[in-house]
């Protein structure tokens, strides 16, 4: 309809949502014991997709080392969604159920 706004999301830029995935598996890498104990704590859930992803999960990241740039095919295997905040807070949602907060750079 005329004169009816639409949607008022603002464009975010790929790069930063690059940095953002990179900036959280660095995290992750960097707290590892932490995360792979979350991992393996899912590793009894009820749920078989939780189970597999975070099987999935633990393995990725028992031996991976920091990245410095963004790597596509780590980004899906990992990813489920990531939600952007007003503030510049982002929120990544792995498969397994993991969220991590970030801010945008």
């Amino acid at each position: 309809m005329k004169g009816e706004k639409g949607c008022e999301s603002r464009h975010i830029d790929d790069e930063v949502l690059y940095q953002a995935f990179v900036d959280v598996f660095n995290a992750m890498i960097e707290n590892r014991d932490y995360f792979m104990e979350k991992c393996r704590d899912r590793l009894v859930s009820g749920n078989v997709l939780v189970r597999y992803k975070s099987k999935q999960l633990l393995e990725t990241i028992s031996g991976a080392e920091r990245v410095t740039e963004f790597d596509v095919d780590l980004y899906f295997s990992m990813v489920e969604k990531v939600t952007v905040y007003e503030g510049g807070r982002l929120i990544v949602n792995l498969f397994d159920g993991t969220e991590v907060e970030c801010a945008m750079e």
